[in-house]
């Protein structure tokens, strides 16, 4: 665990729906749901998934290339993708399903995609059948601006879309059946900061929080933006500006992601470029602790950073309220015989054991993802098993060669512990796109 004085010193330091197109096969190797974290089954006006059925709720794994999204499904220990996606109108940015599970929502954008001048950004909705499957639930809804996180309150009546640029938020009404609805209008100016990067519910429902991560300075082209953490109040769609949590004036604070523990206590934050898991705890009118009760590293070797190290997804066990896993992306590169090559920062996924008495997170595996850049993780809802999902392919340096690494879907299966097992990797040839999101859909 690093200190709270040694954090604020790390601070000031860093101051139209169709189905078509070719899939992927099966493959156990030496190379081998992700997603940003889903909503839980909550009471609402449709009931929960487990009223639905009497069986435990299963999970069906779908990952994105481009604009279209493939089932993936578990043969033994390999993973197999279905020939036939459902095309989205625009490049797969995020998902999150009803709280009731018949229905399942889907960000796409052409932002990263078109060379248009205009970009189209949309919100799509989907029936999930028995089976799993997902079939269209009316049309696109189009959105101002790229949603890179979307989330759904807990009573299913409205859905969140965070943007990046502007950074902002945007909050739907969803129908009694599951429709989306009007965009609410806001009263109030909200302060949405620099980049944000999700947008999420707090366990009251009553407060929405919204990780902003700023952006790093580039010389000569811009100063640093700032990071921050910023709540709001949320009544009947409305969104009233509440706390802010940005120390050192969110410099060098670059929240991404974040995740609650069941107790409704403390909420996890990671730190992308600095590599850190910030411990918050949460007071009963729903404000975050101003500093973090325990801030840790999530590297195993936080000492050998070579540049180009971050984190990306971050995620409570879906069950046990004892584990915590956070993803380590080494994106660094350098140049080796004319090519660029990563230069073998962490690609690894952390596992964090819970305190139950005081939230205090202690890291006690980290585990090869067998991939390059792993962005997002996904657990089956009965806490047995993981997929995490690599967007794009890489190269590195292996005795004295270059070799390929693949963007893959790696499979783990999660002990009694919660400690990660290997299992293997499923190859995906992205084709020059991006397998950008991955996650579960809960039937």
């Amino acid at each position: 665990m690093v200190s709270r004085r040694r954090f604020n010193t790390l601070l000031a330091g860093t101051a139209g729906w169709a189905a078509a197109g070719p899939l992927g096969t099966a493959a156990a190797g030496p190379l081998g749901a992700a997603a940003g974290p889903l909503g839980t089954a909550a009471a609402g006006p449709l009931g929960t998934a487990a009223a639905q059925s009497q069986s435990p709720p299963r999970g069906a794994v779908y990952a994105s290339l481009g604009a279209r999204l493939y089932r993936v499904r578990r043969a033994g220990d390999s993973l197999v993708r279905e020939p036939r996606p459902v095309v989205l109108p625009a490049q797969v940015q995020e998902g999150w399903q009803h709280p009731s599970g018949r229905f399942f929502y889907i960000a796409s954008s052409d932002q990263r995609t078109s060379t248009a001048r205009v970009r189209h950004h949309y919100l799509n909705a989907f029936r999930v059948d028995a089976s799993g499957d997902l079939q269209p639930h009316g049309g696109a809804v189009e959105l101002p601006h790229r949603p890179i996180f979307i989330t759904v309150d807990q009573r299913g009546d409205y859905v969140l879309a965070a943007y990046s640029f502007p950074s902002s938020l945007s909050v739907h009404r969803l129908a009694a059946d599951g429709s989306i609805g009007d965009m609410v209008e806001q009263r109030a100016s909200l302060d949405a900061g620099y980049y944000a990067h999700a947008v999420y519910l707090m366990p009251s429902n009553r407060t929405v929080l919204l990780p902003a991560r700023g952006n790093e300075p580039e010389p000569g082209v811009h100063t640093e933006d700032p990071g921050g953490l910023y709540l709001y109040g949320f009544e009947n769609g409305q969104l009233t500006n509440k706390q802010t949590v940005a120390p050192n004036g969110g410099l060098a604070y670059r929240a991404r992601h974040a995740d609650f523990h069941p107790s409704g206590r403390w909420v996890y934050v990671d730190l992308e470029t600095q590599n850190l898991l910030l411990t918050y705890a949460i007071g009963a009118d729903d404000t975050l602790s101003e500093e973090p009760v325990f801030v840790s590293t999530t590297l195993a070797a936080p000492e050998a950073y070579r540049g180009g190290q971050t984190t990306s997804s971050i995620r409570m066990h879906p069950t046990n309220g004892r584990t915590l896993y956070v993803a380590n992306r080494g994106r660094g590169t350098e140049v080796f015989r004319g090519e660029t090559v990563a230069n073998g920062t962490e690609n690894t996924i952390s596992v964090f054991s819970i305190d139950a008495a005081t939230g205090e997170p202690t890291l006690v595996q980290t585990i090869d993802t067998r991939s390059i850049a792993v962005r997002t993780m996904a657990f089956q809802p009965d806490g047995r098993s993981m997929v995490a999902a690599s967007p794009e392919p890489g190269q590195v340096r292996a005795e004295g060669r270059l070799e390929t690494v693949p963007a893959a879907l790696t499979l783990y299966d999660i002990e009694a512990d919660g400690r990660l097992a290997f299992r293997s990797t499923l190859p995906i040839d992205t084709r020059g796109e991006s397998m950008f999101w991955s996650g579960i859909v809960r039937y």
